[in-house]
């Protein structure tokens, strides 16, 4: 289901209380609306990744664990994308909240062979900056801007992520200024 920041956002703020999930189903592009966060991990090869350091690209960030079923399902689908367009621009960067770390997440990396950059978070701090995570996986797409265009909640197809990014490479900058968000607030 593809959900986007604003809707919800919108929702919570002037929505009656038992608003459906289904309700934010036809929610338009935030990407005008709202910025995305930023924050700044290690990933497996040892070097540190920024969400702002991927502006002036179009970015998937999926939010992972090795123990998730549905995670494991959609690997192969990412894997794909970061393949078929890394040179249009586009990045992928996986994050595993594995509490266990480097010890659980690289064996299973190899394992499954994930080609695009996979940081590491165990403690879970970064998806509070999003507003939390309902579940596993979540993906949230970023224009060029470094401005959500959309998440999705649970496993997608390829194609999902990818009339998104097609989308995104052909449309015009976002109006919107990204606004940094501190990850202790």
């Amino acid at each position: 289901a593809r959900l986007t920041t604003a809707s919800v956002l919108a929702l919570a703020l002037t929505a009656p209380a038992g608003v459906l999930a289904e309700d934010l189903s036809e929610a338009a592009s935030v990407a005008k609306i709202l910025a995305g966060p930023d924050f700044e991990l290690l990933a497996l090869d040892h070097e540190r990744y920024r969400l702002a350091d991927a502006r002036g690209q179009l970015l998937l960030v999926n939010f992972w664990a090795t123990w998730c079923i549905s995670c494991r399902s959609e690997i192969p689908e990412l894997n794909e994308l970061y393949n078929d367009t890394r040179e249009s621009g586009v990045m992928v960067y996986g994050i595993a909240l594995d509490v266990e770390g480097v010890e659980k997440v690289s064996p299973y990396v190899e394992e499954m062979g994930i080609d695009y950059p996979v940081l590491l978070d165990p403690e879970g701090k970064s998806p509070a900056i999003f507003g939390g995570l309902e579940g596993y996986p979540m993906t949230f797409i970023f224009d060029r801007e470094g401005l959500i265009y959309s998440s999705y909640l649970g496993a997608q197809k390829g194609a999902t992520f990818r009339a998104d990014i097609e989308y995104l490479l052909t449309a015009e900058a976002s109006e919107a200024a990204p606004i940094t968000v501190d990850a202790g607030q």
